[in-house]
């Protein structure tokens, strides 16, 4: 039984890798820095590291988004 057991990697786990696991390992949200914390507490926002997203302009188009071409429009009232 013991043999089985070692025999297996360290590694092996088929589990979501969190921060309580692993050495030194920290997972994050991807959400990234826009900016620096102060010496008294406080944040400074860089604007040139803020998101932006240029949306088209959607005047006139009929379609929403993930909606198929089959569906019924429902009634405004």
């Amino acid at each position: 039984m013991f043999g089985v057991i070692r025999s297996i990697p360290r590694g092996a786990k088929r589990i979501q890798l969190t921060a309580k696991q692993g050495h030194n390992y920290y997972k994050g949200t991807g959400s990234g820095a826009m900016g620096r914390h102060t010496k008294n507490g406080g944040y400074k926002v860089d604007w040139n590291k803020v998101r932006t997203f240029v949306v088209p302009d959607l005047e006139g188009f009929s379609l929403s988004p993930y909606v198929s071409r089959k569906t019924t429009p429902v009634p405004k009232n």
